[in-house]
């Protein structure tokens, strides 16, 4: 990934399209908590593409999965993205693939982190945190 993705575009309010019943998969839930208003264009745009990323390889790689839910929360200093699904992984917690790979460095752009693992029991989740300023410098 180059800088260029971080180019403004997509934004927190545009999650909303990524909702609804799944054609071939789960379904998608968003939910927002905290203030998002503000936010600069480039850690907007990443917020989405972390979630659209996620919410993709979740329609494509969970088996079994019914829903997917993707919660952000902002406080005074970071915002926090949170994708979760309830399939059954595919893939075993070792070495990520490349569109985590991807995410991963998206977020480092940015002086954020991102994990992606199976959840205790059942599911997969992204989980990603960055700062509300991006990079500064």
């Amino acid at each position: 990934n180059t800088p260029v993705d971080l180019a403004p575009g997509r934004s927190i309010a545009d999650l909303a399209q990524l909702e609804g019943p799944g054609r071939s998969g789960p379904s998608v839930r968003v939910e927002i908590e905290g203030d998002t208003t503000g936010l600069p264009p480039s850690v907007e745009a990443a917020v989405y593409r972390l979630s659209q990323e996620s919410v993709t390889n979740a329609r494509r790689h969970a088996r079994h999965a019914t829903h997917v839910l993707v919660r952000i929360s902002a406080d005074d200093t970071s915002v926090r993205l949170c994708v979760s699904d309830d399939g059954d992984p595919v893939r075993p917690a070792g070495t990520p693939g490349y569109g985590i790979t991807g995410m991963i460095e998206r977020a480092d752009l940015l002086g954020g982190t991102c994990v992606a693992g199976p959840n205790p029991g059942r599911g997969w989740s992204v989980t990603a945190v960055l700062p509300r300023t991006g990079v500064t410098g």
